[in-house]
């Protein structure tokens, strides 16, 4: 899993997926966001104009929050002409096959698909515990893994929230000193845990402002192409 980003496994599925229908991106980004945005997980799919049906770009946007959106672009990949949220996409962990359906149509023909997609990629729950446990290392935490909803029927977890950060505590693991450390660092309040976090993510963080990415062309997965 690259950089240990949690939602490598949802990113490699729609990649392959895509590959399956013929039309690969020519770039694929994933990172996560700072903590000022909450350390929330995304990925970006790139198509340039030559990748396309000639008449611009298309680019696919998804945020561990919110969903898919997507982007027309025009013959460079930097001018965004029309942006917004996928209205087919009715989950945020769209299956892969139907992110395929929609990237062909945009691909193709520069147009969204007549249909509603409402099925969850049957891996959503295990990404979703994963950035789970990944925000709580970086905040200091230990991961909860499966306590939560595990096999001994225990509950008593709390979330603190604070600009945009969503933080679980574990009332039976996690100790008073640890908890309150971990909300500070969220806030800004705590230095050490700050200082700390920011040290993890520069440890972390792939060459390049934008995270692990893929640069290839069709049916590959090296070599530049041009974006």
């Amino acid at each position: 899993m690259p950089q240990g980003l949690p939602h490598w496994p949802y990113v490699q599925a729609v990649d392959e997926a895509l590959a399956e229908r013929g039309v690969p991106p020519g770039t694929v980004r994933a990172d996560c966001h700072g903590l000022e945005q909450g350390l929330g997980t995304y990925m970006r799919l790139t198509w340039d104009a030559s990748r396309t049906s000639g008449r611009g770009g298309i680019r696919l946007h998804w945020e561990e929050r919110t969903g898919w959106a997507y982007a027309l672009l025009g013959l460079s990949p930097a001018d965004v002409l029309f942006y917004s949220v996928l209205p087919t996409f009715r989950t945020v962990f769209a299956t892969p096959q139907a992110v395929a359906d929609v990237a062909e149509n945009l691909v193709r023909r520069r147009q969204l698909p007549d249909v509603e997609y409402r099925t969850e990629w049957d891996g959503a729950q295990a990404v979703r515990a994963a950035a789970r446990d990944f925000r709580r290392v970086r905040l200091g935490l230990p991961p909860v893994g499966r306590q939560e909803t595990g096999g001994d029927g225990r509950t008593g977890s709390a979330s603190a929230e604070g600009t945009g950060v969503q933080l679980t505590i574990d009332t039976h693991t996690d100790t008073y000193e640890q908890a309150i450390a971990a909300v500070q660092a969220a806030y800004g309040r705590n230095p050490t845990a700050v200082a700390r976090l920011a040290g993890s993510r520069r440890a972390d963080s792939p060459p390049g402002p934008g995270g692990p990415e893929r640069r290839g062309p069709v049916g590959g997965l090296d070599g530049p192409d041009g974006v």
